[in-house]
């Protein structure tokens, strides 16, 4: 099976590291840090292996690694993964409007890989990873669900949306695991949690979070 490397390139915010979690959920011993300051190593080992150096730098078979960049020409295909191939994710929280920042900080430095993009949606960090995975495992963009900023309501007088594409499996918004808890906590909801139940039933329209 293929790997996942995250070039680590954001202090560790509590929603970077939900996002992270959530990708090592999926890619498990096949994850890989790099680009990894000292005093975050131990923490980032809980969830894959570490490295301090950046990928950029690694002295690895070029045509073996995949960057996953919006401003790439081809898509991600299943025929471009082998048992061996490197796919690289950017560990860059996104903005609303994508500024280049994984083609100014990865791909222009590493000449020699290949460049793939997984369609006009941008993703979170996990969104990413999770598509990558899926395409790993034989899918095609075409049969990738995804929904596009989606709302989520908290209240008669308050909702959140999130600035970009949540993969979708089997219907089911992939949302990372407590990032609608801490935007709650953010926004001074304290009492009480969401529950994956009352997540998916809000999403599938039997019923409302208050």
């Amino acid at each position: 099976m293929a790997y996942l490397i995250i070039e680590h390139l954001e202090d560790i915010s509590e929603w970077l590291w939900l996002e992270y979690k959530h990708v090592s959920m999926w890619w498990k011993d096949k994850l890989i840090f790099t680009n990894v300051r000292r005093d975050e190593r131990e923490k980032l080992a809980k969830l894959g292996s570490v490295l301090a150096e950046s990928i950029t730098k690694f002295p690895l078979e070029r045509s073996k690694v995949i960057v996953l960049d919006l401003q790439a020409e081809k898509e991600l295909k299943p025929e471009d993964i082998g048992e061996d191939t490197i796919i690289v994710v950017g560990g860059i929280l996104g903005d609303a409007v994508p500024r280049g920042r994984t083609k100014e900080f990865i791909t222009s430095k590493m000449e020699g890989v290949q460049v793939r993009h997984m369609g006009e949606p941008q993703y979170s960090i996990d969104g990413a990873s999770i598509v990558a995975k899926l395409i790993a495992d034989g899918k095609r963009l075409t049969e990738i669900e995804y929904e596009e900023n989606p709302t989520i309501k908290l209240d008669d007088f308050s909702e959140i949306t999130l600035h970009y594409a949540v993969p979708k499996l089997n219907g089911k918004l992939l949302l990372t695991p407590g990032l609608i808890e801490l935007q709650k906590r953010e926004l001074g909801y304290t009492e009480g949690e969401i529950s994956d139940e009352e997540l998916e039933a809000f999403f599938e329209g039997r019923g409302e979070i208050l």
